[in-house]
């Protein structure tokens, strides 16, 4: 780089676009209302199949608080990320509606990942992996770049 290559006018504009693009990306978008339908199911097992991943997946119990913070933190992922990467078979259900009047009804996994699928249809997939619920898996992920725990 040559020196003086940037003006300070200019490298002031570009670190400004630059935090303002940054500080939009990490507001959390605001939950007006979420309504829990399920929780500690397990998916994939029928009742009595194996009785320790039933009392396991029966402590996943997320708060309304809890899924609410999670679906303002929450950022779209590849489903693989979903199915493979963070694959759980606790899961909770339920509604969200967010400010802006968009929601739909969502299956939240233990491993906080989720499925959204929008009222007008459509969907997408969540991940959020800093949750205060109880996890069975908690230390099971991540078996590439990620540490487990």
């Amino acid at each position: 780089m040559v020196k003086g290559q940037f003006g300070s006018g200019r490298l002031a504009a570009v670190l400004a676009a630059f935090l303002c693009v940054v500080s939009f990306d990490s507001h959390a978008r605001n939950v007006r209302s979420v309504v829990i339908n399920q929780t500690g199911m397990v998916q994939g097992t029928k009742d009595g199949e194996d009785p320790m991943l039933i009392r396991e997946c029966g402590r996943f119990k997320p708060t309304p608080a809890q899924v609410r913070a999670y679906f303002s933190k929450a950022y779209p992922v590849p489903g693989f990320v979903l199915n493979h990467d963070r694959y759980s078979p606790c899961y909770a259900t339920g509604t969200v509606e967010f400010a802006d009047g968009f929601g739909g009804e969502w299956i939240l996994y233990s491993s906080g990942s989720a499925g959204l699928e929008w009222a007008g249809g459509g969907g997408v997939h969540l991940l959020y992996k800093r949750n205060k619920w109880h996890d069975p898996f908690a230390c099971t992920y991540g078996l590439g770049d990620e540490p487990g725990c």
